[in-house]
């Protein structure tokens, strides 16, 4: 529907304003390129002189188009809002700009902005064509989806997460040195990996939707099978939105397996409230809580519950890389059940930051970082001291749709080191890894 639309508005006479008849070369080649079709070449050729030509209506517009045609709604959105800006009655460029809104999900702006364009008498044919959007939107209030299936490959240089140690002095042993077990020292393999995840979101009442998600990560060494790792994950519950506002609670079911055996698992709940300080800058408090258990008696011990509290903010800016950048500072507790072991309980700190960088059409450049420090809760038996470790995150990816197409390939590194005041928990990692996603 987005591309008859598009050629639909192009073709009839629906004209708030009048292209100049000496219309430049480049304005001229690049509707030639937009009626025969080829929005990807009208894009490419308007692209370069935005930072010389932004502001001229006619410039903007044939930009906007392009952009949109071509798959990135977010700067046919920048590129018409400067048409609007000068041409406020310019009901091309608002239908233009509906549509990129319709896009990019924003369905109650694009309900604005189509009903403003409907208003105005137009022609039967374009009204026909936004009752068919209007219609459309109606209808994603109802049930919105959303799916995707990643098959990946890569190296880890540490797929135990372990010491690189193979001995360690242990105090309670009167510093005697400890010869590690194999499997507890750092071991590095290839391996392969599939994911996949699914999110839904459906209208029951006017504010109320009941929202829920499913997601699976499985990840398989080439050599090193018993450490290959899985895990499950799913939410369901209710979210209230209202003008800027939006409040959701759900609850929440995790299953972490290694070699295929469930190592631990946890059940339930989060709640968030999110407030849009703008179109482009939000932010948001959460609560999460999480039972703890490890299914095999011998690991049973450390069963716990979980309590976290945050923060987070996020903010798009508007310029040719379009970056997008958020972060969060989060604390709480993981208290153990069991009586008698402190140390088995901790007191987690962090702070993510993260950002995607428009680099080029359908090239987004992805990084993320995070820091936690733990301070664990009593002495531990063996090493004779309270434990305290700070683990840094970070990683940095490349997401490159191919040809306009809901395929893309994700290459990725990522970077682990965990320092501890307890040798055998120090440990670094680096995952390198491409990605072939199919998003639904």
């Amino acid at each position: 529907m987005q591309g008859i639309f598009g050629r639909t508005l192009l073709a009839t006479a629906l004209v708030a304003y009048t292209l100049a008849a000496g219309a430049d070369a480049l304005t001229d080649r690049a509707q030639a390129l937009l009626k025969r079709n080829d929005a990807r070449a009208a894009y490419e050729l308007l692209l370069p002189l935005e930072s010389q030509r932004a502001g001229d209506p006619e410039y903007d517009y044939l930009l906007g188009i392009a952009a949109l045609d071509a798959g990135d709604p977010e700067r046919a959105v920048f590129a018409l809002e400067r048409v609007l800006a000068v041409q406020p009655n310019n009901l091309q460029a608002r239908a233009e700009i509906a549509r990129a809104y319709y896009v990019m999900g924003e369905r109650d702006t694009a309900k604005r902005e189509f009903e403003a364009v409907r208003s105005r008498g137009v022609p039967d044919e374009v009204r026909e064509t936004i009752d068919r959007f209007l219609s459309a939107i109606e209808a994603g209030r109802k049930t919105r989806f959303n799916a995707y299936v990643e098959l990946a490959g890569g190296y880890d240089s540490n797929v135990n997460s372990a010491t690189a140690q193979s001995q360690v002095a242990v105090p309670f042993f009167g510093g005697a040195i400890v010869q590690l077990a194999p499997g507890s020292t750092r071991i590095k393999d290839s391996f392969g990996g599939v994911s996949a995840g699914l999110s839904f979101s459906n209208e029951m009442v006017t504010n109320w939707s009941v929202v829920g998600s499913a997601s699976y990560y499985g990840k398989y060494n080439r050599e090193e099978t018993r450490f290959n790792t899985g895990m499950l994950d799913g939410a369901l519950g209710l979210r209230w939105s209202s003008g800027s506002n939006a409040v959701t609670g759900a609850l929440q079911a995790q299953r972490y397996s290694v070699d295929g055996d469930s190592f631990r698992e946890s059940g339930g709940g989060v709640m968030q409230w999110q407030h849009n300080l703008s179109q482009t800058s939000q932010v948001s408090l959460f609560a999460q809580h999480a039972q703890l258990t490890y299914p095999d008696p011998s690991q049973s011990i450390r069963d716990a519950k979980r309590n976290i509290f945050g923060v987070a903010t996020a903010h798009a800016f508007a310029g040719e890389s379009a970056p997008v950048i958020f972060a969060s500072v989060y604390g709480g507790e993981e208290k153990e059940e069991a009586q008698n072991v402190p140390h088995l309980g901790h007191q987690p700190v962090g702070i993510r930051v993260g950002s995607q960088w428009r680099l080029a059409p359908g090239v987004h450049l992805v990084a993320n970082a995070s820091a936690e420090q733990r301070r664990h809760g009593g002495v531990d038996p063996l090493f004779l001291v309270e434990r305290k470790d700070t683990q840094f995150d970070a990683s940095v990816g490349v997401n490159y749709t191919l040809a306009a197409t809901k395929w893309s390939l994700r290459p990725q590194v990522s970077f682990t080191d965990n320092d501890s005041n307890i040798d055998i928990y120090v440990f670094r990692r680096t995952v390198a890894q491409l990605g072939l996603r199919r998003d639904f």
